[in-house]
């Protein structure tokens, strides 16, 4: 008993000391892992950087597994999750010393640098997530290059700035899922490599980086490939052979690269469920293998050259949701069996050559939400079967042969959710516009019937249109009064009734439109959903896209018709309005000073009327005013200068006999010249004076004549993108004509470097068009691209001060402004040479790319805010002479290939006064982002660029536009909808969803609170631009913002 006891009693010792030995070599290496996650927070830049990490403090001590973001098993740590951290820096080297680590993932946050090296030899990661940063370099790192990564399963690097071959992970056995896009590698794809050892591979996602070559063989060794994405590359040739024997493959996305060759084995993927080939060089016949693919709920073949007719194996795909045909050559009727194709939610195969009626069949696709079959060769009528689409949101039938008007509008009235329809260049029988019958469209916000040769008055029924926004229906033969009700519809902002017959006075009803006066303040939220409307070229110049109506300026168009009477003084309440065109009518009387209302008119054209008396000098306040013509009326005196109207080009004044064209010549001082000499001259006889007079009418005409032909002749070329080629050289003789002025660079570069690089200024070239002119890329024989900026207007007679200015302009240097290289003329046209900024405007980035959500993060929004504000500050604090900008907007601000900021256009809102070497304070902008002293004052000021920038901010964190008139009234307005939803406490509703979640808020919260600053309504209480740059400068390092 006693030996067993003492048996016992040893056992239990040596237990208690081997777990004692244990627990010291686990307290080791648990210390290992809290050092190296110390040293990982020392590495982040920022005062306080990780403030808000419960635990990482730098007195914090005890174990590590409590800390935000750490994951531990044992003791030990496992994973490591701080994405969306706001964490700035270079990744720490430390990461890679936590030898148990399973999971790391650092996105969405601002970490730069490399990738650390070390981190292939962890032998237990299996997920990587450093998506959504600024890495550089190449990646893997050194030391995950070859036979790194042993246990990995996922890497996600997307969106980063990785260059260099893409990654391979020869090693990575188990590995499923590589996402490397959105970032700057470049070269073939191999693989041999990519295959040879992750025959696992599932997903690889490549797109948005800069391969080239063509999509090789041997993707078939990734025998559980599931999804293979390689859009937006510049990969050329066929599609492979072996890529169609890959079973499990569901996913193909090879959009917007240079493909070709035929897809005769496509029908082989018979597990595919997404197919998008759009933008892309294929031709032929789509081939008729859908009938394997009977999981196929995506096909996008837009953009291509397709031909011959639909293939009928389409209708054998009973989980298609989308089929987008759209923009190709495709012929024939279509024949589809649309009764199989339940779940149809999209069809569009607009822009082809499609003949024959629509089938009735396509109303058994009840789910259908947007039908657009727009610019083909179809006829008959819209069947009745179509009154069944009760899903159906968004119709487009534009550019065929459509009959019968009045069945069309019965049988689509009762469609409740129908808010757009577009049936534009149809009906040309000579219809009547149907007057009675109509008594639905309960949702309709888009009615478009233009050229569509109807006859008739404007139908009764659109007054229970309740919800209409635009209307347009222009380009008929429509007569009769324009009804008084139709300025009485709430949510009207868009009319074009031009190109019609109508007559008498205009409604007075018109003057009081609601949705043309000023907004009330309500808070009430608006649909975040666009409506599609027209098709045009998109802003990248590949191929088309649906027009937003949200990008619709507010107008009033009724040009071309045979009204008469005053024009309205009334028109002066639609301070919202941006285009009031009458002209081509009988309107007389006087131009009301009241149009100086108008504050937010860009457009103003009343040509070919009767209109008599002066041009009102009021109207050099609207700040707005870009297109102003009242030529061919009976106008008197003196045209208005001061304002937009130094920059108006004589063509909108012609046709007034008693009106000044000379714009440095009183016209009053004239007549009292002539006045004089008509008193002395009275005595004479009246022969005399007979012969005197006429001989002198001659020669004032003559004298007209060719004052008219010149300004004529230098005005001619001014909207013509080809005049810069055929203008004739400068008659100065100077020596060095033909030489480019360049401020950056001392080599020379000639007139002909420049004609040659932009072949002649050929329209393929344009990439801009703005208030100031066109802008061309251009390619010049150094390699260098660069933006070359074509300004309207005439600067002949001031040109010694013009290139003064230009010089100055020039001496402004700072890495976010888009720095002036040069300057040039070629006859009368100013060239400007800028550096060429690779990702275009933040305007395109935030309005029109639809995946801006996923490119443009929360991190690279405040980088952007970050920069834009340090170039304006430079402008106007360090820049000697100072420098205002005048014209900050969202367009204004253009992203290089890193996505970092840079200010254009700054001083080309003074530059371009060319008729008043001392013009310093004129306004020009742009409407939405001017403050509202501006309507008041001509004087442009510091505070001015301050409030326009904080309308930027405000799209930064919005995601709208300063101006939409496609919502609600409360909301078109993004300053007052602001406002209003902070004064009721709903600030954070105003985020938009891609940038808000609840770890970023507080920043967010800040950066709204700068914003509201800037756009305060007083001036004084805006802040300084060098306070700008602090405050988001110490948001962005985590640092504690206190505003005051």
């Amino acid at each position: 008993m006693g030996a067993r006891c003492g048996l016992l009693g040893f056992l239990l010792v040596a237990v208690v000391l081997l777990r004692v030995r244990g627990a010291h070599a686990l307290n080791q290496t648990c210390d290992a892992d809290l050092e190296a996650l110390r040293a990982f927070s020392d590495g982040l830049e920022g005062k306080d950087a990780s403030a808000g990490l419960v635990g990482w403090g730098a007195g914090d001590g005890g174990s590590c597994c409590s800390w935000t973001g750490v994951s531990c098993d044992l003791g030990r740590v496992v994973g490591l999750d701080l994405s969306n951290r706001s964490l700035r820096g270079v990744i720490s080297p430390s990461v890679a010393s936590l030898g148990r680590l399973a999971a790391l993932n650092l996105s969405r946050n601002s970490f730069r640098g490399q990738a650390p090296a070390g981190l292939g030899l962890l032998p237990g990661l299996r997920v990587l997530d450093l998506s959504a940063n600024a890495l550089s370099g190449t990646f893997p790192p050194s030391g995950g290059a070859a036979g790194g990564f042993p246990a990995i399963e996922v890497v996600n690097v997307s969106f980063n700035e990785f260059a260099g071959p893409h990654p391979a992970f020869p090693g990575a056995a188990n590995l499923t899922v590589l996402d490397i896009s959105g970032n700057r590698f470049s070269g073939s794809i191999n693989t041999t490599a990519l295959c040879g050892a992750a025959q696992n591979l599932t997903v690889p996602r490549f797109s948005g980086n800069a391969l080239s070559g063509d999509v090789p063989a041997g993707f078939s060794r990734c025998e559980a490939l599931s999804e293979l994405s390689l859009d937006g590359n510049g990969l050329a040739g066929s599609l492979p052979g072996d890529l169609y024997t890959m079973p499990e493959l569901q996913r193909l996305s090879l959009q917007d690269n240079n493909l070709s060759g035929d897809l005769d084995n496509l029908g082989n993927l018979s597990q595919l469920v997404q197919i998008d080939l759009s933008y892309n060089k294929f031709t032929g016949f789509i081939p008729d293998v859908f009938g394997r693919l009977r999981k196929l709920e995506s096909l996008n073949l837009a953009t291509n050259g397709f031909n011959g007719t639909l293939p009928g194996s389409l209708s054998s795909c009973p989980m298609l949701t989308v089929v987008s045909i759209r923009n190709n050559s495709l012929s024939g009727e279509i024949t589809l069996n649309f009764t199989l194709l339940p779940r149809l939610n999209t069809f569009d195969a607009g822009s082809n050559r499609l003949s024959g009626n629509i089938p009735p069949g396509l109303a058994r696709c009840t789910e259908l939400k947007t039908l657009n079959l727009a610019k083909n060769k179809l006829d008959g009528e819209i069947p009745e079967s179509f009154k069944n689409l009760s899903s159906l949101l968004y119709l487009s039938l534009t550019g065929n042969g459509f009959t019968n008007l009045s069945s069309a509008l019965q049988v689509l009235q009762d469609l409740p959710k129908l808010t757009s329809l577009v049936l534009t260049n149809n009906f040309h029988g000579e219809e009547m516009m149907p007057m009675d019958g109509i008594k639905g469209f309960k949702s309709m916000e888009v009615l478009v019937l233009a050229n569509c040769a109807l006859t008739g008055t404007i139908p009764p029924w659109l007054q229970t249109l309740e919800n209409l926004s635009v209307l347009d229906i222009s380009w008929n033969k429509l007569h009769g009064n324009i009804p008084p009700w139709l300025g009485s519809l709430n949510n009207l902002f868009y009319i074009d009734l031009s190109n019609n017959s109508f007559t008498g006075e205009l409604p007075e009803s018109f003057t009081r439109m609601k949705g043309l006066i000023s907004s009330n303040g309500s808070s009430e939220r608006a649909s975040t959903e666009y409506i599609p409307l027209f098709i045009k070229k998109n802003s990248t110049g590949k191929g088309l896209q649906y027009n937003q109506a949200s990008s619709f300026p507010a107008s009033l168009s009724l040009s071309n018709n045979l009204l008469a009477g005053p024009v309205l003084p009334g028109f002066g309440h639609l301070v919202k309005l941006h285009v009031l065109d009458l002209s081509w009518n009988n309107f007389s009387g006087r131009i009301p000073d009241e149009l100086s209302d108008m504050s937010s008119l860009e457009k103003l054209k009343l040509a070919h009327n009767d209109l008599s008396g002066s041009i009102p000098s009021s109207l050099t306040k609207l700040n707005f005013l870009s297109d102003f013509d009242v030529s061919y009326n009976n106008l008197t005196g003196d045209i208005p200068t001061g304002g937009q109207f130094l920059t108006f080009a004589n063509e909108g004044f012609l046709g007034n006999p008693a009106l000044c064209l000379l714009r440095n010549a009183s016209c009053s001082e004239k007549a009292r010249v002539v006045e004089a000499a008509h008193r002395k001259k009275s005595k004479a006889s009246l022969a005399a004076v007979g012969v005197g007079t006429a001989v002198g009418v001659i020669f004032v005409l003559w004298i007209t004549y060719v004052i008219l032909a010149r300004v004529v002749r230098s005005r001619m070329h001014e909207c013509n993108p080809k005049a810069v080629a055929n203008a004739e050289d400068s008659s100065s003789g100077s020596a060095n004509s033909s030489l480019v002025l360049l401020f950056q660079n001392n080599k020379d570069l000639s007139i002909e470097d420049i004609l040659k690089s932009t072949n002649h200024f050929d329209q393929a070239y344009i990439v801009g068009c703005g208030g100031f002119g066109l802008v061309y890329k251009s390619t010049l024989p150094d390699g260098r691209r660069v933006a070359i900026k074509r300004l309207s207007g005439d600067y002949s007679q001031i040109e010694r001060e013009f290139q003064a200015e230009v010089e100055t302009l020039s001496r402004a240097q700072h890495e976010n402004l888009v720095l002036l290289q040069g300057y040039c003329k070629i006859g009368n046209d100013r060239l400007l040479i800028y550096s060429y900024m690779e990702n275009g405007s933040l305007d395109y980035w935030l309005h029109e790319r639809t995946d801006s959500g996923a490119l443009l993060d929360w991190q690279k929004r405040l980088r952007i805010a970050q920069g834009s504000a340090r170039g304006l500050a430079y402008l106007h604090m360090s820049c000697e002479p100072h420098i205002l900008h005048r014209d900050i907007k969202s367009s204004n601000i253009l992203l290089d290939e890193n996505f970092e900021a840079h200010l254009a256009d700054f001083g080309l809102a003074r530059l371009v006064c060319a008729y008043d070497t001392h013009v310093t304070t004129d306004v020009v902008g742009t409407l939405g982002y001017i403050p509202p002293e501006y309507a008041q004052s001509p004087i442009a000021t510091y505070k001015g660029d301050i409030y326009s920038f904080g309308i930027v901010l405000l799209e930064l964190l919005t995601g709208r536009r300063p101006v939409d008139m496609c919502r609600p009234k409360g909301s078109r307005d993004v300053v007052s909808w602001v406002l209003q939803m902070r004064k009721e406490d709903r600030e954070t509703e105003v985020f938009h969803p891609n940038v808000h979640d609840k770890a970023n808020e507080g920043e967010l919260l800040r950066v709204l609170e700068i914003a509201c600053l800037c756009v305060t309504a007083a001036p004084k209480s805006r802040p300084m631009s060098q306070q700008l740059v602090t405050w988001l400068d110490d948001i962005a390092e985590n640092r504690s913002l206190i505003i005051q």
